[in-house]
């Protein structure tokens, strides 16, 4: 493998997130008993305020809530401190009930659910690729850590793939890519695009492994997946 003709490959990029913090008002019913400072009415619509986390603007939990009066002639809030606590405990209990409230958690629940799918599925892919290694096929694809594999490697540039071309009975013959990426994505981004299906993609100088070999490569993370077109 002629490995001053390897290409390197810088991938730069920024992940944004939108996160922050909003409000939702929660209308209550009618209430009497309470005397308007401003109008002297007696009939008020009581409401909550919730305040909440949000993931991409997905509610994730409570931050605040808040609870208040309004008068049904003058408009006229009164909210928390400005109510009887005997008062403000009622309407509470009232507006911030279940189906208000456990929505603001939806974004926890999405993901709780997202984090246990994805333990779920690295299991499986963990047994998928004891498989793989244990059976290797013609046009595996292995994504590699050159600096595991070879020497006078550039280690900012250390992420390759290669791809079996020939097995034999112990024996992998695998051609090697020429691009060297400093991170992973750079390579599955060939793969998803399928220039990794062309053999000019690659070194014309093959590598040969034994088989046996696989699986200590892949502990020792020179291999870090198999993908199986």
């Amino acid at each position: 493998m002629a490995l001053d003709a390897i290409q390197h490959i810088n991938l730069t990029g920024k992940t944004m997130i939108f996160f922050g913090t909003r409000g939702k008002t929660v209308s209550g019913q009618v209430i009497e008993g309470t005397q308007c400072p401003n109008c002297e009415n007696q009939q008020f619509i009581t409401f909550g305020i919730i305040r909440y986390f949000h993931l991409y603007w997905i509610p994730t939990f409570p931050t605040s809530k808040t609870v208040g009066i309004e008068c049904t002639h003058c408009k006229r809030t009164l909210v928390d401190n400005e109510l009887p606590p005997e008062l403000a405990k009622q309407i509470k209990k009232t507006v911030f009930n279940k189906k208000n409230v456990i929505p603001m958690f939806s974004g926890l629940i999405i993901i709780a659910c997202l984090i246990l799918y994805g333990v779920y599925a690295a299991q499986q892919y963990d047994i998928q690729e004891a498989v793989y290694i244990e059976q290797p096929a013609v046009n595996d694809l292995y994504i590699v850590n050159f600096t595991k594999i070879f020497t006078d490697v550039d280690p900012k540039y250390k992420y390759g793939l290669m791809r079996i071309k020939q097995i034999s009975a112990d024996q992998a013959e695998f051609q090697v890519s020429k691009i060297a990426y400093n991170k992973i994505s750079g390579v599955r981004k060939d793969i998803r695009e399928r220039k990794t299906s062309s053999d000019s993609y690659y070194d014309s100088e093959p590598l040969y492994i034994d088989i046996g070999k696989l699986k200590s490569m892949k502990d020792t993370g020179a291999i870090y997946s198999i993908d199986r077109i």
